[in-house]
C-alpha cells in the first residue's frame, strides 16, 4: 500500500473540510431568528451582537438611526415597552434577509393598536453582521400611528403643556423617560374614552 495519499484524494479531502466548515456556519435566516429571540427575551447585549458598529436602521416615514449606540438605546426602550416581534415569510439570499413583521408593545396598545404590521424588513449583512436595515409599516398601520400621535399631541398641548414640553426637551424617548410618556398617554387615552362615552350617551338621549 502506498504511504502517500494521491492528489485526487487530497483535493477531495479539502473539499470535504470546506463543505463541513461552511455547513457549520449559521445561515442568515437562522441569525435573524436568533436576533428575534434575543429581542423578545429582552437580552439587549445579545441583540446588539448581531449588528455592525456603523449600522444604518431606517423605519421609513418614522425614524432613522446611523449609530449602534443610538440603536442600543432604542433596544433598551423596547425592553421597558415589552416589545415583541414576529418575523414571517423569511427569505434569504447571499447577503440579505427579507421578511414581514408583526410588532406588539405597550405603547402601541395605549394607542389602540394591538399589532403593527410591516410590509417588509430588509436585513443587509456584511462580514456576518447586520450592516443595514430598511423597514416600512403598512399604510393602515402608519395611518393609525399618525392619527393616534396627532390626537395625543393636541390633547397634551392643551391639557398637559408643561409635562409635554419637559418630555420633548429630551428630544428622544429613552428607557429613562418612556415611563413618563406612557403615563401621559394613558391619561390621554382614559379622557378620550370618557369623552366618547359621554357623546354616546348624548346620542342615545
Amino acid at each position: 500500500m502506498s504511504r502517500f495519499v494521491s492528489k485526487p484524494h487530497i483535493v477531495l479531502y479539502f473539499l470535504f473540510l470546506l463543505l463541513l466548515t461552511t455547513s457549520c456556519r449559521p445561515k442568515l435566516d437562522e441569525k435573524i431568528t436568533a436576533y428575534q429571540e434575543a429581542h423578545n427575551s429582552g437580552d439587549v447585549e445579545k441583540e446588539m451582537s448581531f449588528f455592525a458598529e456603523d449600522i444604518k436602521y431606517d423605519v421609513i416615514g418614522q425614524w432613522k438611526v446611523t449609530d449602534k449606540e443610538d440603536l442600543k438605546k432604542l433596544a433598551e426602550t423596547d425592553v421597558v415597552l415589552n416589545s415583541h416581534l414576529i418575523f414571517t415569510d423569511i427569505k434569504s439570499s447571499k447577503n440579505k434577509v427579507t421578511c414581514k413583521v408583526e410588532e406588539e408593545n405597550d405603547l402601541l396598545k395605549i394607542c389602540g393598536i394591538d399589532k403593527l404590521y410591516y410590509e417588509f424588513r430588509d436585513f443587509i449583512f456584511v462580514d456576518g453582521l447586520i450592516k443595514e436595515v430598511r423597514t416600512q409599516p403598512t399604510q393602515e398601520g402608519a395611518d393609525a400611528l399618525r392619527n393616534s400621535y396627532g390626537a395625543f399631541g393636541r390633547w397634551a398641548a392643551e391639557n398637559r403643556k408643561e409635562e409635554l414640553d419637559e418630555l420633548r426637551s429630551a428630544s428622544v424617548i429613552t428607557k429613562d423617560n418612556v415611563g413618563k410618556w406612557m403615563e401621559l398617554m394613558r391619561q390621554w387615552r382614559e379622557e378620550s374614552e370618557k369623552e366618547k362615552e359621554k357623546e354616546g350617551e348624548k346620542e342615545e338621549q
